[in-house]
């Protein structure tokens, strides 16, 4: 044996470019570093180390228990039909004590045997899961398709742990709810990542609580479901989240509270940043207080329309936190807009309310839509193209049954002639007028061109224009929804501005 084998660490990372293959792209496909492991006794406890390190499902874990205390029902899960002694469980921390990390399989159609309720309340018992588990630092109960309780997750929190990532359960009362956050930010001081999920089409829960956030001072990615919402004051409070990167919730209405000390820190560290609010107002104001250098991308979705001026306000922000950065290259802005009430008048943007997002110079990806009226001209797109030479993604849409676009062919031509870098464009533009001259227009790496709901007396002779122009585009959208969409607000007893 060559004497670099000898060395452990070396080993180990030999070993690992089979567990991470790209001719399984899964954790749960280990079988050759578990032939590995039968090959000679200098790789046993490397290769049980790659092969328990990372585990997508609890059954082979039980199934190392002797064969008299569990057996597998219908669906092929492991149940206990024994209580396992002290010393059963204790025979499983020769390769339960490896497991570093619990995640769900990919692809996944990879399904290793799962374990029944009883086994997940035993395993899942404070005398039996720190002990079996000392080195886990990464839970994502996925990988049980959240089977478990709150109730037994709390008995699953340490200090060691570093990521989090569950689903809420469809039924919880409030004050459950209120005690597990509490709970992972008393006993999980050290986490690193928490992500928590909830199914479609449940209760919102408004979180009014002044959370503990301070208990997890290392914490760099917070993310809530929408369903959950936090009070602005509860992320504000003084020397938290320093660390924080990631940050994506839904605010309830209260309004984002003034900072005591203008020298306060707030987000400092913050890269990415998804907020849903009641109001665009809200979204200006949290932007406006955050200090971070290093905001890359913002997202911004809010159900209340919004002026003239707090839009306007808001991209001002948006200019600002680009100046700080030197770095914000995505930007989406939305209007969660409903059709449910008795009227419907949006708001018109004219292109200066646009204007601060022409000093965004790094913009990657600009996607606003749904807002109001976007009355954009050809102008303002030609300032644009020239604005934005990094852009790879557009999308500038107003609702969808707004019929009077001061954008033309002309805005197409500008942006592909400008943006050398763009792939998917999507704007309604007034086309019911064509250039005669029909030509091929620069090469472009433009792969999706979409323009339903634009102004078009003949559909057809218009994308036979654009596909003469943009020879090597792959997918051109042009469908005119705009009688649907009236239809639908008909239906729905709204009235529009015509």
């Amino acid at each position: 044996m060559h004497p670099c084998l000898l060395v452990t660490e070396i080993l180990l990372h030999i070993i690992g470019f089979l567990e991470t293959s790209a001719e399984y792209q899964s954790t749960c496909h280990k079988g050759d570093v578990a032939r590995l492991a039968r090959t000679c006794r200098a790789f046993i406890e490397p290769a049980l180390d790659v092969l328990w390190r990372t585990q997508c499902a609890l059954g082979p874990l039980v199934k190392c228990l002797p064969g008299r205390l569990w057996t597998r029902d219908a669906c092929g899960d492991i149940n206990l039909i024994g209580k396992p002694t002290s010393n059963d469980w204790l025979s499983l921390r020769r390769y339960s004590f490896r497991i570093r990390v619990f995640e769900p399989s990919w692809p996944s159609h990879v399904r290793l045997p799962g374990v029944g309720d009883n086994t997940l309340s035993a395993i899942f018992s404070p005398g039996v899961f720190h002990a079996l588990f000392p080195s886990l630092h990464t839970l994502n109960l996925e990988f049980l398709a959240n089977k478990i309780a709150p109730s037994l997750l709390h008995h699953v929190l340490s200090p060691r742990l570093l990521q989090l990532r569950f689903r809420l359960p469809r039924h919880l009362e409030p004050d459950d709810l209120h005690e597990l956050l509490e709970s992972i930010t008393d006993r999980a001081p050290s986490l690193r990542v928490l992500k928590i999920d909830a199914y479609a089409h449940v209760l919102s829960f408004f979180l009014h609580l002044e959370l503990g956030f301070g208990r997890i001072p290392h914490l760099r990615t917070l993310c809530f479901p929408s369903t959950l919402c936090v009070s602005p004051s509860s992320l504000l409070q003084p020397r938290q989240m320093q660390y924080l990167r990631v940050l994506s919730l839904t605010l309830t209405t209260d309004p984002v509270p003034a900072l005591r000390h203008s020298s306060q820190a707030v987000f400092p560290a913050l890269q990415y940043m998804k907020i849903t609010a009641h109001t665009l107002y809200q979204c200006s104001e949290l932007l406006r207080i955050t200090t971070s250098s290093q905001l890359e991308e913002v997202s911004m979705f809010y159900s209340s329309q919004a002026s003239e001026a707090v839009v306007h306000t808001f991209l001002q922000e948006v200019e600002k936190a680009h100046g700080r950065s030197g770095g914000l290259h995505t930007l989406v802005l939305q209007h969660l807009f409903t059709t449910s009430g008795p009227t419907l008048k949006p708001f018109v943007y004219s292109p200066s309310t646009l204007k601060p997002l022409l000093a965004c110079h790094c913009f990657r990806v600009l996607d606003i839509r749904d807002i109001g009226d976007l009355a954009i001209d050809d102008a303002f797109i030609a300032n644009a193209a020239l604005a934005w030479p990094r852009l790879e993604e557009l999308r500038l849409r107003g609702l969808p049954w707004i019929d009077s676009h001061h954008t033309t062919v002309a805005s197409l031509r500008e942006l592909i002639r400008g943006c050398s870098r763009l792939a998917r464009l999507s704007m309604a533009i007034d086309a019911r007028a064509l250039p005669e001259k029909n030509s091929a227009w620069r090469s472009s790496p433009l792969e999706e061109l979409n323009i339903s709901d634009s102004q078009m007396e003949d559909p057809e002779a218009v994308e036979r224009y654009l596909r003469a122009a943009l020879p090597d585009l792959k997918r051109l959208i042009a469908l005119d929804n705009l009688q649907c969409w009236r239809a639908v607000l008909r239906m729905e007893g709204v009235v529009w501005d015509e």
